[in-house]
């Protein structure tokens, strides 16, 4: 697999107009503006597969998680006050996921495939609210 594409992208509840406030709507526009053109570049990339490395998930003593699951879902809300949410629901790429473990685990990185359930039936849930 050739890497066609790779960014580094700011995130952030303000920046999902959907949860955004009124005034955090018009301080974050120029960011929602960024975010849309980086979705657009990665469509004409086309990858076949594209990875998100996040803090934001699972917490894992030592290790960087790798996750091999089939699917992935989760619905973030904008703050406990705000009950405004958005959710996500995608199909995880098993091969690749298997592979780039048993590369890093080779090369002695400090990784652990992360998994709920069968890998078949799996369905992790995502933590987009941390």
């Amino acid at each position: 697999m050739t890497l066609v594409y790779a960014c580094i992208a700011p995130h952030g509840s303000e920046a999902i107009e959907q949860l955004a406030t009124k005034s955090t709507a018009r301080k974050f526009q120029k960011t929602r503006e960024g975010l849309r053109k980086l979705a657009k570049d990665i469509g004409t990339a086309r990858p076949d597969t594209i990875v998100i490395a996040s803090p934001h998930n699972l917490r894992l003593r030592k290790k960087i998680g790798i996750v091999t699951a089939e699917n992935f879902s989760g619905t973030h809300y904008a703050s406990p006050r705000n009950k405004k949410s958005v959710s996500l629901k995608v199909k995880c790429d098993v091969g690749f996921a298997t592979e780039l473990l048993e590369q890093a685990t080779r090369k002695k990185l400090p990784v652990v495939g992360a998994n709920y359930g069968t890998r078949e039936f799996s369905k992790n849930k995502l933590n987009l609210a941390e």
